[in-house]
């Protein structure tokens, strides 16, 4: 798997021979000169990114010239991480930098946020050969700690719909969601969790519509499934089922297709409803349907490779 890093440094396009040393470590540095760009492009999907590397002194923005650099934007970029971490993204952050004053230990800012640095604040010097493997070890020891990475690295198969786009990148962030999160404690978070493995399989179900898998006038669950089933008739004469259109999906898929659905919304709906006097499904149910999803994610997967 290739770490992507955001790498602000307003000298990246003359250092490539760092970016090829990073390659050969399975690091894709993504450079920007300056803070307003790179922030941008942080904010768009700060997801999108494993780490972040930090020049000590670099441009604040596009307009400026080489003699403006200061430690204003290397402030700009940790405050935003700070507000990012806020949000429950964190983004391991490091310093690269060859600046003789500020690699200096007694430096302001790496003092001010040293506490929120990865690798204790530590400044790893491009004048030093050997810091930079060191960096490159530290940026994936710190980013295999994370959640989302270590789900990405545990569901490979799964992350290729995504880097296929054959799903987009908010069904991408819904998948993370389910399968970063704890089983449910309360009926708040059982609720969102049904809900959330409900909407993923529909997006499915909605992605096969657009390459005509699924005909875009149907518009029932039941109908869906049956079509996807390739529309099983009896056949008096022959005393079996058959066909009448392309089979989509095995029996045992359609088994799972069902349950899924059926079971989300019986519960999202009895949550809604003091007076059900049926049974309550327990985590271990919950537990059977993500890990279900994920097998429907694997047949969307080869379905939609197959047709579209």
């Amino acid at each position: 798997m290739m770490y992507k890093v955001l790498w602000f440094d307003d000298e990246h396009e003359t250092l490539e021979l760092i970016k090829q040393e990073a390659l050969l470590n399975d690091i894709q540095l993504i450079g920007y000169s300056n803070a307003r760009e790179g922030l941008k492009a942080l904010n768009e999907d700060p997801k999108l990114y494993d780490a972040i590397l930090l020049d000590g002194l670099f441009l604040k923005n596009e307009d400026q010239s080489k003699d403006d650099v200061t430690d204003e934007a290397f402030g700009e970029v940790a405050k935003t991480l700070g507000l990012i971490k806020e949000r429950n993204i964190i983004i391991p952050w490091f310093i690269y930098s060859g600046q003789p004053n500020f690699v200096k230990d007694n430096n302001v800012l790496v003092n001010l946020f040293k506490d929120q640095a990865f690798a204790n604040g530590k400044i790893f010097n491009k004048n030093k050969d050997e810091d930079f493997p060191e960096l490159c070890n530290e940026i994936k020891k710190a980013v295999n700690n994370q959640p989302i990475t270590q789900a990405r690295h545990d569901n490979l198969e799964i992350f290729m719909i995504f880097k296929d786009g054959y799903l987009s990148s908010n069904v991408e962030d819904n998948v993370l969601q389910l399968l970063i999160q704890s089983l449910p404690q309360n009926n708040t978070e059982f609720k969102g969790m049904l809900t959330n493995i409900r909407s993923i399989q529909e997006s499915c179900f909605n992605k096969l519509k657009g390459i005509n898998v699924i005909p875009s006038n149907l518009s029932r669950f039941t109908d869906e499934l049956k079509h996807l089933s390739g529309n099983m008739t009896w056949n008096s004469t022959l005393r079996k089922y058959e066909p009448k259109s392309t089979i989509y999906q095995s029996h045992e898929i359609e088994l799972l297709q069902s349950y899924i659905y059926k079971t989300c919304g019986s519960y999202i709906h009895y949550l809604d409803n003091q007076n059900y006097g049926g049974y309550m499904i327990s985590n271990y149910t919950i537990e059977s349907l993500r890990q279900g999803l994920l097998e429907i994610l694997l047949w969307f997967r080869k379905t939609y490779h197959e047709n579209k």
